[in-house]
């Protein structure tokens, strides 16, 4: 673990946008860590959080490898921003954008000739257009498969070189298979997070944050739902 990303841990906590407890996922399962970017609300914090996509993103894709930064409503909306934004300080200007939750029905963005345009806000990417996805976890994925169905539907031949997340959450679907694995292999899109669990938990456990019955949980849980390395990593802790 390098030390930006023990930096992005500590301000993940310090924001509580990484919580411990009992939360109740998208996936109906009851997991023993959350994650919510969306409570990190003001400039400094987007900054920080779009300082470390920034960062994950060039080392996945290069300055060259994208042309547009795209985050999925709502949660991804600031992130695609913030990741810009960032980019931009490190010399690398990329534009965003982000998907409408309703098609647009007014104005020059709702005729029939601009489509996409009545459902995208931002850039408008033309055809072959390579755009790097954002977005917190990935758990079922079915936001992320959404907006990269819409965006294959919208721009003509768009290709995606990366989905950069905050978290690989390190679980399995119901299916069995590893959720960033699958989505990689059903998508073609790589995704690279800028922490693991077993990363983010190992951390605080060496620094004497994880409570006696919140490691024990998680032990359970990713001994449970865990891919084969948190599997690993839970075993060397039972």
């Amino acid at each position: 673990m390098q030390d930006y990303q023990r930096r992005f841990v500590d301000f993940l906590v310090e924001r509580g946008a990484f919580k411990l407890g009992q939360f109740t996922l998208k996936s109906g399962r009851t997991s023993p860590t959350f994650l919510n970017t969306g409570l990190v609300d003001d400039g400094l914090g987007l900054l920080r959080l779009g300082e470390a996509y920034a960062g994950r993103m060039l080392d996945a894709a290069g300055a060259e490898g994208f042309d547009a930064v795209f985050g999925p409503a709502y949660k991804g909306v600031p992130l695609a921003v913030a990741t810009a934004i960032a980019l931009a300080q490190r010399g690398v200007v990329k534009p965003y954008l982000f998907d409408r939750k309703e098609r647009k029905t007014h104005g020059e963005e709702a005729s029939a000739k601009a489509d996409a345009a009545s459902v995208l806000v931002g850039h408008r990417p033309a055809a072959g257009a390579r755009i790097a996805l954002v977005d917190d976890v990935l758990t079922t994925g079915a936001t992320k498969f959404e907006a990269v169905a819409l965006l294959r539907t919208l721009v003509e031949g768009a290709r995606f070189p990366v989905l950069v997340i905050a978290l690989d959450r390190m679980e399995t679907g119901p299916d069995g298979r590893d959720a960033c694995g699958a989505f990689a292999a059903d998508t073609g899109v790589p995704v690279a997070p800028v922490v693991t669990m077993t990363e983010v938990l190992s951390h605080l456990e060496a620094t004497g944050r994880l409570p006696a019955a919140d490691r024990a949980r998680c032990v359970e849980y990713l001994d449970r739902f865990g891919t084969p390395p948190a599997k690993a990593w839970a075993a060397a802790r039972r």
